[in-house]
């Protein structure tokens, strides 16, 4: 069962105790819980006591090693020693973003124990995250993650993509390996004209940058933003990589589960998905002179040749030995 089906269960079936509780499957330790105002709380008995005071920030808040008694659905009570994670506001999209990250955090963690190191890790990436606000046009920014996803989602797969995905929405490139960069570029409409930054189509020396272009048709019945944020969670799920995803859920302003997002025709799409070196691609080949920056441009790929297959299947193939160095180690959490 999944956690926010869980919260639901024990929110609605509150005992009119401070904290109604379930405990959570396959993990022992673990109970997920509602308070008297209906926000969620993950408590992880401790095993033993661990210095240091309650951290709270305006979203969430972590109260170490404090004893809790908690009242189940059968109404017996569990009195322990007990680590708090808490989500401070009962904003639903809020909630919603508390109970995915909870829910993946405790897949990475099936089988074994979850220490109070773990759990303040966990803690400020989930602060970071809160922190997160909506990008200046949201319109492009569901739209370029739609062409994110949709690409990680059809070529290669989600799983293999997510290692190379960018931490943060600032990043130049939306994925990066070593001194390879692949850049999604999505457009509505027949014409392969997209917008770049200078940076992000000029190749500095011993880098290799490549395009993908979509060209994508608007289409209610399509699959939408909602799907593929759906689609992505379910795989990254016990990975820390569903950090990096529920960043760009938050500067798309997706966090709100009923907001389904822009829906495009994705046979349309994949039919439409083409791949160019940036150094075939029309752009201005110098660097950025002394004093200019933020340069921005429209690039027309119509007349660039396009990767064929084998050769994408190739160069993709190259990345997958740069992948043990970017393993994300546990205190990314």
């Amino acid at each position: 069962m999944r956690v926010a089906d869980l919260f639901q269960q024990v929110k609605h079936s509150s005992s009119g105790h401070t904290f109604t509780a379930a405990h959570v499957p396959k993990h022992q330790e673990a109970y997920i819980a509602s308070d008297t105002s209906g926000r969620p709380i993950l408590f992880v008995r401790a095993e033993e006591w661990m210095p240091g005071s309650p951290l709270r920030t305006a979203h969430v808040s972590l109260r170490p090693s404090q004893t809790y008694r908690l009242t189940l659905a059968d109404g017996s009570q569990t009195a322990a020693l007990f680590h708090a994670l808490c989500c401070e506001t009962a904003e639903r999209s809020d909630v919603d973003t508390f109970l995915v990250l909870v829910e993946a955090f405790l897949a990475r963690y099936e089988g074994q124990a979850i220490t109070g190191e773990s759990l303040v890790s966990f803690f400020r990436s989930v602060v970071r995250l809160f922190a997160v606000g909506h990008a200046r046009d949201i319109e492009a920014e569901r739209l370029g993650l739609w062409g994110e996803l949709f690409v990680m989602s059809r070529v290669r797969g989600l799983q293999f993509w997510a290692p190379f995905w960018h931490s943060e929405t600032t990043r130049r490139f939306d994925f990066s390996a070593a001194r390879r960069r692949v850049e999604v570029k999505t457009t509505i409409g027949a014409q392969r004209i997209h917008h770049f930054s200078h940076r992000q189509i000029y190749a500095e020396s011993g880098e290799e940058i490549v395009i993908a272009s979509l060209l994508v048709r608007e289409d209610d019945a399509g699959l939408s933003l909602r799907e593929l944020v759906l689609q992505c969670r379910q795989a990254l799920l016990g990975t820390p990589h569903i950090i990096k995803l529920e960043r760009a859920v938050r500067s798309a302003g997706m966090e709100d589960p009923s907001e389904t997002g822009p829906a495009f025709d994705p046979t349309e799409a994949e039919r439409e998905l083409a791949w160019f070196r940036s150094t075939e691609a029309p752009h201005f080949r110098m660097p950025e002179p002394p004093g200019v920056s933020e340069t921005r441009y429209k690039v027309d790929l119509s007349t660039a040749p396009q990767l064929v297959p084998d050769e994408v299947e190739e160069w993709l193939d190259s990345w997958v030995t740069e992948r043990p160095q970017l393993a994300v180690s546990r205190q990314e959490w």
